[in-house]
């Protein structure tokens, strides 16, 4: 068991493996969503359901890991930045979602990019946090 500076107990960082395995998810969903674009620019036309399918399993994914590292955050388990940086991302695939959806692809592939590297960024600072 570990005891970070507030006082709080977590049981061996169960609750910072269950943000990591959220954030590994939803990278590796974020990784496909260039394929499947690519492939239905390509004219592979089941492309573009695979792309709308992995885009609601984001939406998802992302609500997941924000209300988890919500409830976690107020529990104590987790850093507060991990419930920001996860509410950030919730509120960013809404909004990769909303300029998709309207065709602003001007918007959408860049948002997307740093999106892949926001989760990216996150992996590797959930990895410094010493006994997770």
């Amino acid at each position: 068991m570990t005891t970070d500076d507030a006082g709080s107990v977590d049981a061996g960082g169960q609750s910072i493996r269950l943000i990591r395995r959220l954030v590994l998810i939803n990278l590796g969903l974020v990784a496909l969503q260039p394929v499947s674009a690519g492939l239905s620019m390509s004219g592979y036309g089941g492309a573009v359901t695979v792309h709308a399918v992995v885009a609601l399993a984001l939406q998802v994914g992302a609500a997941a890991q924000a209300v988890t590292a919500i409830v976690l955050w107020r529990r104590g388990r987790v850093p507060g930045w991990v419930a920001g940086f996860s509410a950030g991302l919730l509120v960013m695939m809404f909004l990769e979602l909303a300029v998709g959806h309207s065709r602003r692809f001007w918007l959408h592939l860049p948002i997307g990019v740093g999106i892949f590297g926001w989760l990216s960024r996150q992996v590797g600072r959930l990895k410094a946090i010493p006994n997770a």
